[in-house]
């Protein structure tokens, strides 16, 4: 029997019953062609109904032509949109998930478009995180959009969904004219407090005019915008009080953050180490003072956290989002008792909003078939002949390469010469900011294996003799890299110690002087900074990239900026490492090539790996199939590795026919 005595109760949200208190809140998958969502965006979505979702809120869906965020924004005010709502409300209606659509405009914050749009806004305050600089809405203007709130609803009741998230979360446009730092105005939509509330409260009464008493309506507001001059708590819950006084609203989804600055849009969708579940607070405040059902999420990445927010009454559900991106199947199995068989997110947002970002479609790094739901649900359930396959290097790319091929009915044997699983995953255990990811990911892959017939060797070493006599139908190679040494002079120097050695050594002093070169902008020099800091040292960061943390996503560079600047780091920028002489330790400056001279205890070296690739150019001809994946076939990051890991196995059967008939 489960655990869970109040998580899995139905609930009414305004006229729709809801079968358990978890949802997935509106996130983008960049599943959207000319404003209409394709069949992977659909594709996605069952799969997370079928695994046992409550609620699926769909991704922001633009209210008119000015408020689309992307090229890849639903169009919500397209009528042609109905069809596609059908067409998705057929598919996981058997699984009796509720859908609503998010209606959006984000007013100044536009993220990228192919023709940069003129931007509107209440008032002419520019947003600091995108450079974006609005024009101040006409009244004309005013009235247009909110009929493209009404319609879109209108579009969403009419295509079968049960009802409408109006979003005037993170500083869009509802917010931006209830917000006294946004909205300048001096006429009906301006100045008062009521009158700047006037747009949210006319946008809700059009929309109740356009749809049925039996639909459903409710906000998504921040409750802290998190950011110097943004709205707190207590403004958030004035808000709330005053709008469900005016008006029928059936829920309100409490989020955080505010999308115009750095350190705002952070909360967007908080990555770890970010504590979790820590917005509950603030939904109980507004629960109360606002008296209508209340959603929470951001890093609610656990049913226990879950079930302990709605038994307190800190809401009526919970956002789940990312937990169901990583493992769809989360609901279903946390009720049918297989709470310790959850793969748990990780918090890197490298695949989800990381894509999003990058303007590719959603992914996720621990589990690599999200956003191709369609062609790896096909592949993993194919038939396929008993294959012996051995995979070499207990990694993360390595591991789902084994625990695809063993899904897949193969005899599936994992070497490793290290006495645990992990490889790159053990290091990072020791960085302070990436320390839960790890944690969470080597829990994620040992509860996977333990449910397998995988047979694990570790602490063994294969000799290429051994290799051969193995007789694997198939050989993948995920051997790992090591980190790159740059051919400059003192190199081999004493106080040089390689990122790889770094959290081994308990060598460090208070008031030492520590220098990292950082070469790609990624964790590793941010780690080893923040590492030295921590153990009193006077660090230094120096990278050749154009600025710090290059390679990391925003959101969670962020973070990074926030520590390093509260640990006083000096950091530099466009320089490299140019070798230690006996006049100090050499920076050369990568536009003017000229060198500067810094002292320092010690010297990390966080400049580029080398792929392992000996052992697969010895063996490459023992298999009909052999391959390599991860950062033996070229260092990159943990993603890559995954998805290599599991697109490689689904090509075993393909690539052994190929093999077989080359040696015809």
């Amino acid at each position: 029997m489960s655990e869970f005595k109040y998580l899995f109760t139905p609930v009414e949200i305004g006229n729709t019953i809801i079968k358990n208190r978890i949802l997935s809140t509106a996130h983008q998958t960049n599943h959207v062609l000319d404003g209409i969502p394709t069949d992977d965006l659909i594709a996605y979505h069952v799969t997370r109904a079928r695994g046992g979702l409550g609620l699926i809120i769909l991704e922001a869906g633009a209210v008119h032509s000015s408020g689309l965020l992307t090229t890849h924004t639903i169009a919500a005010f397209d009528p042609s949109i109905k069809e596609i709502y059908r067409k998705l409300i057929e598919k996981v209606s058997p699984y009796d998930t509720k859908v609503f659509a998010q209606l959006f405009h984000g007013g100044r914050e536009i993220v990228s478009s192919n023709y940069r749009s003129a931007a509107l806004a209440p008032s002419s305050i520019p947003s600091l995180r995108f450079g974006t600089m609005p024009r101040p809405m006409s009244f004309s203007e005013i009235q247009e959009v909110i009929t493209g709130f009404a319609k879109s609803a209108r579009n969403a009741k009419d295509g079968g969904l049960h009802g409408v998230e109006v979003c005037c979360s993170h500083g869009y446009l509802p917010a931006q004219f209830w917000s006294e730092q946004t909205n300048k105005r001096n006429d009906e939509y301006g100045g008062s407090f009521e009158n700047r509330m006037r747009f949210i409260v006319e946008t809700i009464q059009a929309i109740w005019q356009e749809v049925d008493e039996d639909f459903t309506v409710g906000i998504r507001m921040s409750s802290d915008e998190m950011t110097m001059d943004g709205l707190t708590i207590k403004d958030s819950i004035k808000i709330a009080e005053y709008l469900t006084d005016k008006v029928r609203v059936d829920f309100i989804n409490i989020t955080a953050g505010d999308s115009s600055t750095y350190a705002g849009s952070t909360h967007i969708v908080p990555p770890a180490p970010m504590k979790q579940a820590y917005l509950a607070p603030d939904s109980f405040k507004i629960r109360l003072e606002a008296a209508v059902p209340v959603f929470v999420g951001s890093r609610i990445v656990d049913p226990i956290q879950g079930e302990k927010i709605i038994s307190s009454g800190r809401a009526d559900m919970v956002g789940m989002t990312r937990a169901t991106i990583v493992d769809p199947n989360m609901p279903n199995k946390a009720k049918n008792g297989e709470h310790q068989m959850i793969n748990a997110c990780i918090g890197c947002l490298q695949a989800c909003i990381g894509h999003y970002h990058k303007d590719l479609p959603i992914g996720c790094v621990q589990n690599p078939q999200v956003g191709n739901e369609v062609f790896f649900e096909r592949v993993l359930q194919q038939n396929n002949p008993s294959r012996k396959v051995l995979i070499i290097g207990a990694g993360p790319g390595g591991l789902e390469a084994a625990i695809t091929a063993d899904t897949m009915g193969y005899d599936v044997t994992v070497v490793d010469q290290s006495d645990r699983i992990g490889g790159s995953l053990n290091l990072m255990l020791h960085a302070p900011q990436r320390n839960e990811m790890a944690s969470a990911m080597l829990d994620n892959y040992s509860r996977q294996l333990a449910l397998t017939n995988i047979q694990l060797k570790l602490n063994t070493k294969l000799s290429p003799k051994e290799i051969e006599e193995f007789k694997a139908d198939a050989i993948i190679c995920a051997v790992g890299s090591r980190p790159y040494i740059p051919n400059v002079e003192g190199v081999m120097d004493e106080r040089v110690i390689l990122i790889d050695d770094l959290f081994k050594k308990n060598i460090f002093k208070k008031n030492e002087k520590a220098i990292v070169f950082d070469f790609k902008g990624d964790w590793a020099g941010l780690e080893a900074t923040l590492y030295l800091a921590e153990k009193g040292c006077q660090v230094t960061l120096v990278t050749a990239r154009l600025y710090i943390a290059e390679d990391v996503h925003q959101y969670l560079r962020n973070e990074y900026m926030k520590h390093l600047y509260a640990a006083n780091i000096e950091m530099i920028t466009h320089h490299d490492f140019g070798g230690i002489s006996k006049d100090g330790i050499h920076m050369r400056n990568l536009f003017t090539h000229e060198k500067r001279l810094i002292n320092a205890d010690h010297v990390i070296l966080a400049v580029g790996r080398i792929p392992n690739t000996e052992l697969f150019e010895t063996i490459k001809n023992m298999a009909p199939y052999v391959a390599q994946i991860g950062d033996c076939l070229a260092p990159r990051t943990i993603e890559e590795a995954t998805l290599e890991g599991l697109t490689t196995v689904t090509q075993i059967e393909e690539q052994i026919t190929n093999s077989l008939n080359l040696n015809i």
